[in-house]
């Protein structure tokens, strides 16, 4: 499968409930971003979109990000301090090995809302969602 059909074969919708759900259980925040570009270093690539989204001002420093680059075939998932504090880089290789297995089978949707609903119980289980709780990223598949 090119870039192109894989960037056509997520389901946005499926990943915003994903979002959403998740989201409705902590004050955490997910956020998925798809790039058409060729990314040698998905890390490095990742946290500069990290910054850019101003993913970094969230009150309690607990937003993820899941970033994929489909030309390059390569992904990473970044996460602040907040969230970063509690969930340690085991935690974080387990989910990019989930994911990539997932990739693989040629199951993005499927795989991508299962790497959300477990990033989102990390998140609830650390940074449980309270009444005075906002959306403060939207929720959308970003894409460029």
């Amino acid at each position: 499968m090119n870039a192109n059909q894989f960037i056509a074969t997520i389901a946005d919708q499926q990943v915003i409930q994903a979002i959403q759900s998740a989201e409705a259980q902590t004050s955490g925040e997910l956020r998925v971003f798809v790039t058409d570009k060729f990314v040698e270093d998905p890390v490095s690539e990742a946290w500069k979109t990290f910054a850019r989204l101003n993913m970094q001002d969230t009150a309690q420093r607990n937003a993820v990000l899941i970033f994929v680059g489909p030309k390059a075939r390569k992904f990473a998932i970044v996460a602040d301090e907040g969230i970063h504090h509690f969930c340690k880089e085991a935690f974080w290789n387990q989910l990019a090995h989930q994911l990539s297995e997932g990739f693989k089978a040629g199951d993005y949707t499927g795989s991508l809302v299962r790497l959300i609903e477990e990033i989102g119980r990390a998140l609830a289980a650390h940074f449980p969602r309270l009444e005075a709780d906002a959306n403060e990223l939207p929720n959308e598949v970003l894409r460029d």
